[in-house]
């Protein structure tokens, strides 16, 4: 077995899996380095019995074929190896005073909803859309076009202005350069928790691209869920020669004078390589290479980062189909939001006073797309809220069990007076929770979203860099530009080939 690469990655979530397949396409010899037993890092699947659940995939914005966005699919060489399962509608979105429906691949439809919910509001829905379908072409002009990474950098001004323009902006701020109805803007953010934060503090570049990825081009679930994605990914990789070594686990990543050597893996011992790449928090590779060999001021503008908030999930498996409990085929995501204000809200889940009455929260109604993953006659579905990590970490073992069930008893509850009489057809019953996302991910805090994405953490200028201090050292994934979520992750991936390698 050969032990030396020309990149080798750490983790296998899907930013470096996206990586590892364009480099080794590009004819890289590459190996991806895993401490679980199967590859995806969050783009995984888990089974209870007979169900099996998505860990964390509720919407794939735009991959449908001719869309910007299936570019990174074809990219990575898996186009034909998955399939796509576009979602009977985009979300629901239900509160106390407004309940709409939101269509796939519907725009027109949504803007005419919104007409009817605020009819002094046309004109000014107008220009926000128009605009914001604008600041999409400029985000995907960036992002998609041939021309070398700093052609691209160098021309942002002139080619794609808005990119530069709203950058620096909140939500709230570009909404408000229409609008200054307040629930107007909070109705047109109805999906913020799947960002991590509330429209007044959330990055309107991060939340740009996929505002109108997924209204013009839809959501979609993997068939078979997204193991499907990862194991194509991997596929790929080792198809064109590279390697995946799972169970594995990198102990040091190995630096002699400014510059990056290898790696030394749990089953392989040293490994060489010109290159590493980590999928893992910039945290945990600032201690596997070693503190001494970052300068301090970097050091010190890292520890300033703040991370996001975390999640807590949980998965049922019932013991009917959804049809029987009165769910209608048409229905996959619907968000519930109490009378406060976003703000407000986050205010609560920080302090992890999560109530019906306090927090948002969601439900995906997982088998309606995928019935595959379900025995037949039976049906899945998953409960989502996010919440602060604090409390989380510190509670002996007895405390976090009652916590849990406690969280989970209460999205149920919640859940049931949606659906009445959901407890009483549950088969399996599973949660996740921020001390899960640390325990499988290592990321500090179960930040789901790596760092937060304020303005002053978000963009081309102020997102943590994809290259390190030190030389042949990267960063992929959630933690980089431009962010988290499943194409976001690879998007990081295509950038990094696209400028670095």
């Amino acid at each position: 077995m050969s032990q030396s690469y020309d990149t080798v990655f750490v983790g296998s979530g899907l930013g470096a899996l996206a990586s590892a397949s364009l480099m080794a396409q590009r004819g890289q010899k590459v190996l991806v380095v895993e401490k679980h037993n199967i590859p995806g890092g969050y783009a995984s699947n888990f089974r209870r019995k007979d169900f099996t659940f998505d860990v964390s995939l509720h919407s794939f914005d735009g991959v449908v074929r001719g869309a910007h966005s299936f570019k990174v699919i074809e990219a990575c060489g898996v186009a034909d190896k998955v399939e796509f399962l576009h979602h009977p509608t985009l979300y629901r979105y239900r509160s106390p005073d407004i309940d709409i429906t939101v269509g796939h691949r519907d725009l027109e439809g949504y803007k005419q909803t919104l007409y009817r919910c605020f009819p002094e509001e046309v004109d000014n829905i107008n220009r926000l859309f128009a605009e914001s379908k604008r600041n999409y072409q400029d985000l995907c002009g960036f992002l998609y076009s041939p021309k070398p990474f700093w052609m691209r950098f160098v021309a942002t001004p002139f080619a794609y202005p808005r990119v530069l323009r709203y950058g620096h902006e909140t939500v709230d701020k570009y909404f408000s350069r229409f609008t200054r109805n307040e629930r107007l803007k909070e109705v047109l953010s109805a999906q913020w928790s799947y960002y991590g934060l509330p429209a007044k503090d959330l990055a309107f570049g991060y939340f740009s691209y996929p505002f109108i990825d997924y209204l013009e081009n839809g959501g979609y679930s993997i068939k078979g869920g997204s193991q499907a994605l990862s194991s194509a990914l991997v596929e790929v990789i080792e198809a064109h020669g590279g390697r995946v070594e799972l169970e594995s686990g990198v102990q040091q990543i190995m630096v002699d004078r400014g510059r990056v050597t290898g790696v030394v893996t749990r089953r392989s011992g040293p490994v060489k390589a010109r290159n590493v790449v980590a999928n893992v928090s910039p945290h945990a590779v600032v201690g596997l290479a070693g503190k001494q060999h970052f300068p301090s001021k970097y050091l010190t503008r890292l520890d300033k980062l703040k991370f996001s908030v975390s999640g807590f999930q949980v998965y049922l498996g019932l013991d009917c189909p959804l049809s029987e409990l009165g769910v209608g085929p048409e229905e996959y995501i619907h968000f519930f939001s109490p009378g406060k204000t976003q703000r407000t809200q986050f205010e609560h889940i920080q302090a992890g006073e999560l109530h019906q009455d306090n927090t948002s929260w969601s439900i995906n109604y997982f088998s309606n797309v995928d019935p595959s993953m379900v025995p037949p006659g039976k049906s899945s579905l998953g409960l989502f809220t996010l919440t602060g990590p604090d409390v989380w970490h510190s509670l002996d073992k007895l405390a976090y069990r009652r916590k849990k069930a406690a969280l989970t008893d209460l999205l149920i509850a919640n859940a049931e007076r949606v659906i009445p009489g959901l407890r009483d057809h549950i088969e399996v019953c599973e949660a996740g929770s921020p001390r899960t996302m640390t325990k499988f991910t290592q990321n500090p805090q179960g930040a789901i979203y790596g760092f937060e994405q304020t303005p002053q953490q978000s963009g081309l200028f102020n997102r943590f860099p994809q290259k390190y201090p030190v030389k042949g050292l990267y960063q992929v994934g959630a933690w980089t530009f431009p962010g988290a979520g499943f194409i976001g992750t690879m998007l990081s991936a295509r950038l990094l080939v696209d400028r670095y390698f």
